[in-house]
């Protein structure tokens, strides 16, 4: 099995997204001009709506590579589907999200559902997902793309990790597969004290498909962690019971962090304001040294756990029999 490894470091913890969204076109529907040129209004605009899943755009594909700093290939985009009301001219465009944008347009000449598209370009800026927001006059929901670090992808020796629970009565499980449609990351978020992370990703595509799902997991805070040796490090992880992290003022705190993407694209968090787990269990069964990725100290680590899920709809879940074997990395 060839396992592919992803490394994230964020040194800020939140970052401020401003979308911009643009409305009108002209005559000529396609747009050559800069992301921040204005678009001519025309006369006539057409009546639709998109479909969508909750916040998410419920069908929609995107196609294409995204890499940081890496222009926007031909051919990126995503394609969405649409209910048209009353036939008309459109635009559409997600505005200025992480260096990108997508823009189409074009002529309804009916009523009825219809797929358009939206073609990419710009140079994106940093690593990560973002959550490219779709609005018409009826509707909006929003479509993740993910862009990948500008670092090659290295092979690694074959090793066993993956994630499994079960979620109100439900099982999920998911591992890092030898098609290379998941991965294994690993993620540093802070500056001087930093939250640890590791998860089990999807790699497919640029967003995660309806059906599929996504687990990280983080412990924090690592004190002066430019600092820390090999062994402080493996020490942070020591086996045994932990606690689960509240924040305090928008900051993170100590203890342990689970964020889960179910498979309708909803995102769930052990956080829970200053509430935290009382019942829920966090255990670290073992921390191994594991030479997975080179320049880079790295703890193959074991977890098991149970607690609740919340998501930002106010819905709760119910975690059991959790386990979770993911890789924490620091530079030599």
């Amino acid at each position: 099995m060839i396992l592919r490894f992803r490394i994230h470091c964020a040194r800020t913890l939140l970052t401020l997204l401003t979308v911009i969204s643009l409305w009108g076109c002209s005559k000529e529907y396609s747009r050559e001009s800069p992301i921040t040129d204005p678009v001519e209004q025309p006369s006539e605009m057409a009546a639709y709506a998109l479909e969508h899943q909750g916040g998410s755009c419920s069908d929609a594909v995107v196609t294409g590579t995204f890499k940081a700093g890496t222009p926007v290939a031909a051919g990126a985009k995503i394609q969405v589907t649409v209910q048209v009301a009353m036939p008309g001219a459109w635009i559409l465009t997600t505005g200025n999200v992480n260096g990108m944008e997508f823009t189409g347009g074009g002529t309804f000449t009916a009523t009825g559902k219809y797929t358009i598209t939206l073609m990419g370009r710009g140079t994106p800026q940093q690593e990560g997902s973002f959550i490219f927001p779709l609005k018409t006059s009826g509707s909006s929901c929003g479509v993740t793309v993910k862009v990948s670090g500008n670092g090659p992808e290295i092979p690694t020796p074959p090793a066993d990790f993956y994630y499994k629970m079960t979620a109100n009565g439900k099982d999920y499980m998911q591992e890092v597969t030898d098609a290379g449609l998941y991965v294994l990351v690993s993620q540093t978020t802070g500056g001087t004290d930093v939250l640890l992370g590791t998860g089990i990703s999807w790699a497919g595509s640029a967003s995660l498909p309806l059906g599929k799902t996504e687990m990280i997991i983080a412990k924090g805070m690592l004190a002066n962690f430019d600092a820390v040796s090999n062994q402080e490090f493996k020490n942070f992880f020591q086996p045994g019971n932990y606690n689960y992290m509240i924040m305090n003022n928008q900051t993170f705190g100590t203890g342990m962090l689970l964020n889960w993407t179910d498979e309708k694209g909803v995102s769930w968090t052990s956080l829970n304001g200053a509430t935290g787990q009382p019942n829920g269990t966090f255990t670290i069964m073992s921390a191994e040294d594991w030479s997975g990725y080179p320049g880079y100290y790295g703890l193959k680590v074991k977890m098991k756990f149970s607690c609740k899920l919340y998501n930002e709809a106010g819905g709760e879940l119910t975690i059991t029999n959790g386990e979770m074997v993911g890789g924490f990395l620091k530079k030599r």
